[in-house]
């Protein structure tokens, strides 16, 4: 009896929270986090946790092998947290760029800063080495607070790098700000993005955290679009979206308004990597800020998790998520279903009784209808269109994912008492189960 996941990303101990550096190796997919091993008996201290799994294959997704945490906060810059941030690979050296987090009498000193790896494939997972460089970038920009963090690092067409940082005005409104660079060590500011058509609601936010910004190409028209993921912050609650549009220097046009990322009841701070011809690979945070009391942490010392990685592709300007699975989910239950003109519901149940969330589709008019997936009480919906229906429970963890991948949801569900997922059951419409 575990709550723990197979298949899913959870830390040995402690507390995880953001996906960073997300890396490809030909097939192995190097994920690090955030991680704090001590919590919640300590101060916090948070470092990056590293794990490693297969993609593609007969096997299909892999599990997950942890390896010795990579950065722990001890340096200058970073005493009181390494922050998130992301990797890039350039000329055969994998490079991971994060923020550092350092309080002074009470006031937060944010910092951007390189680490090389060496023998990430070797036998301890990497050795880590701060460039003496560091900080690069030596706090923020004039009109910005000390909320100035989050390194989302991308290579432009003509071989330049850029850089989007999350941040926050010093009139606390959210903003993505833009530095260039052309060695990946000197970087310079460009200034704020300008929007566009954006959702005045979001440009209200008081914080934009997590921001991933990536070149897509269209499946529906073959034009590359820009896809701007960002996570924004309201008082009491936390956000995560994208828009899509064309970036012209700073001004960024939305042509496909915010659309959240994921409609379920715990998903925040995603990573988003270039795959394929102009596709993606995400992964997201099963979490969310300040959030921690789950039954993993008093039974077993964890708490939280990744989703699957997902395969992300854009079409008419909104991405469509495909799950990745392993080719023998053994140690999850995985069920599909297509959904036509008729309603569908059924619950997660344990092999103790337990119903762990409810799904039920409502068709509604020209081949669409409403999806929705209910945990604990509290019900999440999405519209979306006919067609398959995928779910996945493992261990702690729900992903749903419908209407050719237009919709997914995630969520974290408990067994009673950690008991193992049984099945998805189908029941009779009206029918209450319990």
């Amino acid at each position: 009896m575990t709550y723990r996941p197979t298949f899913h990303l959870s830390p040995p101990q402690g507390r995880l929270n953001d996906p960073n550096g997300v890396t490809f190796i030909g097939d192995q997919l190097h994920v690090f986090y955030q991680h704090d091993p001590c919590f919640p008996h300590a101060a916090k201290r948070t470092g990056w946790g590293h794990a490693v799994t297969t993609i593609g294959g007969e096997e299909g997704l892999g599990q997950w092998r942890h390896l010795p945490d990579a950065l722990y906060p001890d340096f200058p810059y970073d005493t009181h947290g390494c922050y998130s941030g992301s990797s890039v690979v350039h000329d055969g050296e994998v490079m991971l760029f994060y923020t550092g987090n350092v309080k002074e009498d009470g006031r937060r000193l944010t910092t951007q800063n390189l680490v090389r790896v060496e023998d990430l494939e070797g036998p301890m997972g990497g050795v880590y080495h701060r460039a003496p460089e560091n900080p690069l970038i030596d706090g923020p920009a004039l009109g910005f607070t000390a909320h100035y963090r989050d390194p989302h690092v991308t290579q432009n067409e003509g071989g330049s790098w850029r850089m989007v940082l999350g941040a926050q005005r010093e009139e606390e409104r959210g903003a993505v700000v833009l530095y260039e660079s052309p060695d990946l060590l000197n970087w310079s500011f460009a200034g704020a993005l300008q929007f566009e058509g954006l959702d005045p609601r979001v440009e209200a936010a008081y914080m934009w955290e997590c921001p991933n910004l990536l070149r897509m190409r269209d499946h529906a028209t073959g034009q590359w679009r820009e896809v701007l993921v960002l996570c924004p912050q309201y008082p009491g609650s936390d956000e995560c979206g994208y828009v899509v549009g064309t970036l012209d220097g700073l001004w960024f046009r939305v042509e496909s308004q915010f659309r959240p990322l994921d409609f379920g009841h715990q998903f925040y701070a995603p990573q988003m990597v270039a795959e394929g011809d102009g596709d993606a690979l995400l992964l997201g945070w099963m979490g969310l800020p300040a959030r921690d009391d789950t039954p993993t942490l008093q039974a077993e010392g964890w708490v939280h998790q990744l989703t699957l990685p997902r395969r992300l592709q854009l079409v008419d300007g909104q991405l469509r998520t495909e799950l990745l699975l392993p080719t023998d989910p053994a140690g999850m239950v995985v069920h599909r279903e297509v959904l036509r003109g008729q309603p569908w519901e059924a619950d997660l149940v344990d092999d103790a009784g337990g119903v762990g969330a409810h799904v039920a589709w409502r068709p509604g008019e020209a081949g669409r209808g409403m999806l929705s997936v209910t945990v604990g009480g509290d019900e999440r919906s999405a519209e979306c269109a006919q067609g398959e229906l995928v779910v996945c429970a493992d261990g702690a963890a729900l992903e749903v994912v419908a209407g050719g991948g237009e919709v997914a949801f995630s969520s974290a569900v408990f067994g009673t008492g950690g008991a193992p997922w049984m099945a998805v059951e189908v029941r009779e419409i009206g029918h209450n189960r319990g």
